[in-house]
Formats: structure tokens, sequence, C-alpha cells
């Protein structure tokens, strides 16, 4: 059994900005539990059961983007009647999370495999809003509910010792529960049930390792399912882009040769890498109508000395 009690404090503070003049300081203090429990059925099978409850503050850039103030940007919190900045009630909020996961593993000489069930409950989670700011950074803000629930798996097999496979992937469901987009003062769009932004519910990972008397390759595939761009899923008429990320596959290998360079040198590593093996052509992410093309297929050699 492992109980586990973290206390975090946080405090961002703006003093005398030279033009705009905002000045302002914001803290919290916060009590973020756990509790976790593991079964060892005998030396090569056990299983788990956690429970934690995380709170997360928002970045200075939520509550105000300094480096945007030039461009109207403006501190995240509410106005009196004055016209003047309440800075005790920010706009964004801090990040709750309840968490529980429950698993299982078996490990053997030749064989490991993993298995976990999450189901994660937020309020107020802070995600991307399928906007940029003109750095080209996402611009984030609170939903008001979420749930991230899926299984992860993963397992190796050795079929020698020079010789072993790894996989793993993830399904999973990211939705928004309870949130809501305002367009305008009277238009109010509802999102419950739609996808959260940049979070694909899909994921797949394989590596095949051979590693023999210095010499070293590894074949590395990775699969990544659809995901929005934005949190307005399937909703016609709210933009005028193409809003998904479609799914693609990639695959690398490296290959590399150490060996002992005694007296001058410790040791000497020689190393072959190739990305995007299959020259694919894909969009790695997207925020927005903005999307971000992975690098096609691209070479890296060297040669690495150890003194």
């Amino acid at each position: 059994m492992l109980a586990e009690l973290q206390l975090a404090y946080h405090e961002y503070r703006i003093e005398n900005e030279k033009y705009v003049g905002n000045n302002f300081s914001i803290d919290g203090l916060y009590l973020n539990p756990r509790l976790g429990l593991n079964y060892k059925f005998n030396k090569n099978l056990s299983s788990y059961f956690s429970f934690a409850h995380v709170t997360r503050e928002p970045r200075l850039k939520n509550y105000y983007d300094v480096a945007e103030s030039s461009g109207g940007e403006v501190p995240q919190f509410e106005v009196d009647e004055s016209g003047n900045y309440d800075y005790s009630r920010p706009l964004v909020n801090p990040e709750v999370m309840n968490s529980l996961e429950i698993g299982t593993s078996y490990n053997s000489n030749k064989v490991s495999f993993n298995a976990n069930l999450f189901y994660m409950m937020f309020n107020d989670e802070i995600v991307k809003s399928g906007q940029l700011d003109r750095f080209g950074q996402p611009v984030t803000g609170n939903m008001d509910r979420t749930i991230h629930v899926g299984l992860e798996l993963s397992g190796t097999y050795k079929f020698n010792n020079y010789l072993d496979v790894s996989l793993n992937g993830t399904y999973s469901q990211n939705r928004i529960t309870e949130g809501y987009y305002f367009e305008g003062e009277n238009d109010v769009v509802d999102l419950n049930g739609n996808s959260i932004s940049g979070f694909p519910d899909i994921t797949a990972n394989g590596i095949l390792r051979f590693n023999y008397n210095g010499f070293f390759s590894q074949v590395w595939l990775k699969y990544v399912g659809d995901s929005y761009t934005d949190n307005f899923g399937d909703i016609k008429n709210i933009t005028d882009y193409d809003n998904k990320v479609e799914s693609y596959f990639v695959s690398n290998a490296l290959i590399s040769y150490k060996f002992d360079a005694k007296p001058f040198l410790h040791t000497v590593k020689i190393f072959f890498q190739v990305n995007n093996l299959f020259d694919n052509l894909y969009a790695a992410y997207g925020s927005g109508k903005e999307f971000f093309p992975a690098a096609e297929r691209n070479i890296t050699t060297g040669i690495k000395v150890e003194l």
C-alpha cells in the first residue's frame, strides 16, 4: 500500500510593467493526495489500483500573455464596474483531476506484459482552443468538465540475448462532458460530447532491437490515429477549415557500431539513422486551421568519441 500527500505552492507576479502598467500577483496552495494498492500473486504476476487527486495551476501566460500586450492582449481577470481589473478573480481557473487506475503486470525471463485501465475526470481542464498566438504557440483555456478513459497495453518479448521486440498501444476516449463556445454575445455552441483538441483515440508503437558484440540496430514503427485541431469536432458551420489531423504511420531505423579504441581513445561509436524511412507525407499535428507537416525522409550519421 502506498499513500502520498504532496503540498504544492505556486506564485506568479507582474511588477512595474514598463509600458502598460499592470501590476499583480496571484498564488495558490494545493494538496495533491495519492493512494495506491499493490498485490503480488506470485513472483511473475502482480496487480495494482491507484487513486489520485491532482490540481495544476495555469501558466502565467494563461493569466496574462505579456509578450502579446502590444497586440492588444490584456490580463485575464474580471473587470469591476469602474473598469478596473479584479486580480482576485481570474478568468482562468486551476485544473483539477481525479484519476482512477487499475492494472496488472507479468514479468518472466522472456516475456513482460503490462495492462492499465484509466479513468480521469477533470474540472476546468486547460486545453488548446484551436488558436495560435503570433509566435505560433497554442492558445489555451479552461473547459468546464472533461473525461479521459482508456486502456494502455505494453509488452516485450526476448527471442534470445541479442534480439527482442517491444509493443505498446493506447485506446482512449478524450471527451468534453460540459463545455461551450461563445460566438459573439448571444450565440452559444454546445461542445458536449466532442473530442478534446490534440488527443488521438489510438496510438501504437513497435520496436525491434538487435544488439550483439557492439553492433546495435533498431527499427521503430509508430501509428497515430485521427485527432482534431480544435474542440468543435464534427459540428458544421462553425469554421471554414478542415479541423482533423488524419492518422499516420511512420518508421525510423538506426544502425550503430561501438568498439574500443585504446590506448588513444576509450570507445568510438559510429551510427547511421534514417527517419521517416518510407518518406510518408503527413501532418504531425495541427491547431485550428494551421497544420504542421512532419519532415520527409532524412538521414543522420556521425561518430561519437569517448575519451
